[in-house]
């Protein structure tokens, strides 16, 4: 069944439809995204707001539509962000905007279920081998792939695995791979290492252009 995550009336229903039928959940994956990398002047106001209604509204729209049910049980939250979410990167504008927002949202909603004992959790997977990201690579700008190029592609399955021992754990921050948990350590301590690289990188790949 397609859902519009978007429309909040209609993931009221399907979710309150699905709890009827099998029950309270015990997890909640919000695996929801979509990216369509371009430069900040290419994107349209249109494609800013659908890229935030499916992956920001879409996320809140079912935690809110199922909530009221898990309160009463406890349960497991996940929301699946991005390392864009974590790193600012060229052509991701209003992509990094929803991830970002997403981390913020995930941290603030975790102190506040923590009274009805359920856990969240925020997955910021790296390059991952799925559809999507061969959708992404239709419309990404040299810069991007220059950029993207630095970081293993993993697969999957090794980011499955690694989300749920995550959640084993009660992470909240859950990044795979070694590359991942690198970058995000290194953005944290040495921000200006990681802008001259990918200011270098991005460089190197508006030469090649010219």
């Amino acid at each position: 069944m397609q859902v519009d995550v978007s429309d909040k009336d209609e993931v009221e229903a399907v979710m309150s439809g699905a709890v009827s039928e099998f029950g309270t959940p015990e997890v909640l994956i919000n695996c929801v995204g979509r990216a369509r990398p371009l430069c900040f002047e290419d994107v349209t106001y249109e494609q800013f707001d659908e890229t935030m209604k499916t992956n920001l509204y879409g996320t809140w729209n079912t935690i809110s539509a199922l909530l009221p049910y898990m309160k009463e049980r406890g349960g497991y939250i996940v929301n699946v962000s991005s390392m864009a979410g974590l790193i600012g990167i060229f052509g991701y504008t209003d992509y990094s905007a929803s991830k970002f927002a997403l981390i913020g949202f995930s941290e603030a909603l975790r102190s506040e279920l923590k009274r009805y004992g359920i856990i969240v959790s925020v997955l910021c997977p790296p390059d991952t081998d799925t559809p999507g990201l061969h959708e992404e690579n239709r419309t990404k700008p040299p810069e991007t792939k220059a950029i993207s190029a630095r970081a293993k592609l993993m697969q999957p399955d090794e980011v499955s695995r690694a989300l749920i021992k995550g959640m084993e754990r009660g992470k909240f921050l859950i990044i795979p791979g070694f590359d991942g948990k690198f970058n995000f350590v290194l953005k944290r301590l040495f921000p200006g290492l990681v802008d001259f690289i990918m200011s270098r990188d991005i460089r190197k790949a508006q030469d090649g252009k010219s």
